[in-house]
């Protein structure tokens, strides 16, 4: 049973992890979190540990936690695939670096975004430049956080959002909601109004491990989006340089939002961009893992419920442990068949990933 890589939370999550990670030999940096906290008060942690000569000229970087309590998946298969030896089947012309809980503070807090409210995943563009225009979500941002959250108010606000469904169209909908937005900060999907510190720390993280590299590999684990337990592979890095070659490692089985094949709405500033930034486009092929939980209609609701009682709430009320439960429900299926299906898709990944680095 796979059920023993899993963990109940963040803490027990990044013991575990340290625990493998140091009988795996593996070199381990451990940075603290300035600017939050666990929900105690507790210090929290991004964990990056080595695996492998980091002069190696391959590298696989596989992170876990880049939306949050989407960790508690991520966390359980890189655990999975140290305990079950599967990092020492590495080529030795390649290095691996896990990066558990990128975004530390929305593991640790059962929340999918950052201390500062921010999805990371929309948060790696130019602060310095203008913002990608997203005028849609402006039109349905008071239907998304209402100021009530009464079965009332909230079928009222369903009601809008069907209503601009209508009008313009599914797909249209989805990318309001979803694509990423920098206008209203109290709202869901908001990118951000300067790099978090978990930008700022992938960031480090790719410029101290990814430089003038051979190739780079990137597993980026996610939940939320497609069928219950099935692992979509979406292409994590520039279209036109590495989808035809991911799709060769991974049997044609990769989608891409910019060819509308993948369940994923057309994002911005998504984390790839911290490796974009910083080297040659074709030397990297990555793919986000999108492991499917719930419905859409579910996900999305749990997470307008933890942004609502995050601005309206005051913790460990009955009503704050109703949404807390929610949003850890909606990203993370917490049983054995879940589990199994998870940790057999991360071993075809990580199989499929090694051939390919190997091809290079």
């Amino acid at each position: 049973m796979v059920t023993q890589y899993f963990s109940d939370n963040y803490f027990e999550a990044r013991g575990k992890f340290l625990a493998a990670a140091k009988k795996s030999d593996a070199k381990i940096e451990s940075h603290r979190n300035p600017n939050g906290a666990g929900p105690d008060g507790q210090d929290i942690y991004t964990d990056v540990a080595v695996f492998g000569d980091p002069d190696s000229p391959k590298i696989l970087m596989i992170v876990s936690g880049t939306h949050g309590n989407e960790g508690f998946c991520g966390s359980g298969c890189q655990i999975a695939y140290l305990q079950k030896g599967l990092i020492q089947q590495r080529a030795d012309d390649t290095c691996v670096v896990m990066v558990h809980a990128l975004n530390c503070y929305g593991f640790a807090n059962v929340r999918r975004v950052t201390e500062d409210n921010v999805d990371l995943n929309r948060n790696f563009v130019d602060h310095n430049k203008s913002y990608p225009d997203n005028v849609g979500y402006a039109d349905i941002h008071h239907l998304l956080v209402p100021q009530d959250w009464t079965a009332e108010s909230v079928k009222q606000a369903n009601n809008g959002l069907a209503i601009y469904r209508s009008a313009h169209g599914v797909g249209a909908l989805q990318n309001a909601i979803s694509g990423g937005q920098h206008t209203h900060p109290d709202g869901v999907f908001f990118g951000g109004f300067k790099p978090s510190w978990s930008n700022t720390m992938l960031r480090t993280i790719v410029n101290q491990h990814c430089l003038e590299k051979e190739h780079v590999a990137l597993l980026d684990f996610h939940t939320g989006l497609g069928p219950n337990g099935v692992g979509e592979l979406i292409l994590n890095g520039d279209f036109k340089q590495s989808y035809e070659r991911a799709q060769r490692w991974y049997n044609d089985e990769v989608t891409s939002f910019q060819d509308g094949s993948s369940t994923s709405a057309e994002l911005t500033g998504m984390m790839c961009f911290a490796f974009l930034d910083a080297m040659p486009a074709d030397k990297l092929t990555g793919i986000a893992i999108e492991y499917g939980t719930v419905s859409g209609a579910e996900v999305l609701s749990s997470m307008r419920f933890d942004n609502w009682i995050n601005l309206h709430e005051t913790p460990d009320t009955d009503r704050w442990r109703e949404g807390k439960q929610a949003i850890r429900d909606a990203l993370y299926c917490d049983n054995d068949e879940w589990k199994e299906k998870v940790w057999a898709r991360a071993q075809w990944v990580l199989k499929h990933t090694y051939k390919g680095l190997g091809s290079i």
